[in-house]
């Protein structure tokens, strides 16, 4: 998995971009499907946005976020970026289990543990 972080009116610090690296890498670790991740880092006077764009297959996925705190923004977008792809890997079936085995029902009577024995 690749990540990629960019900035558009604003030079990304390597703290901004490790911060970015870090909360996506703890969140999509273990899913194998996704094959990259884009940081987009904005800045509009004030308002700092971040939008998170991840690909994988079968999978298009994106998030964005604008606040006046650009980690607050990269977190907004994390949350958001974690929900999505948290639903779509419930969604998915493993159709490559393993066969289903059945219990049998024992019909218990609870008269039929005495044994004879009348004590």
């Amino acid at each position: 998995m690749t990540i990629m972080v960019s900035g558009r009116h604003v030079s990304v610090t390597d703290a901004m971009k490790n911060y970015a690296e870090e909360k996506l890498k703890g969140i999509l670790e273990d899913k194998h499907k996704i094959t990259n991740v884009k940081i987009v880092l904005n800045l509009e006077k004030t308002r700092h946005k971040a939008e998170i764009i991840v690909h994988g297959k079968n999978l298009n996925v994106e998030a964005d976020s604008e606040s006046y705190d650009m980690y607050e923004s990269i977190d907004d977008a994390v949350g958001k970026i974690n929900r999505q792809i948290t639903r779509y890997f419930d969604k998915k079936q493993d159709h490559h289990k393993a066969g289903h085995t059945a219990v049998p029902v024992i019909d218990e009577d609870p008269d039929a543990n005495d044994f004879g024995y009348e004590g």
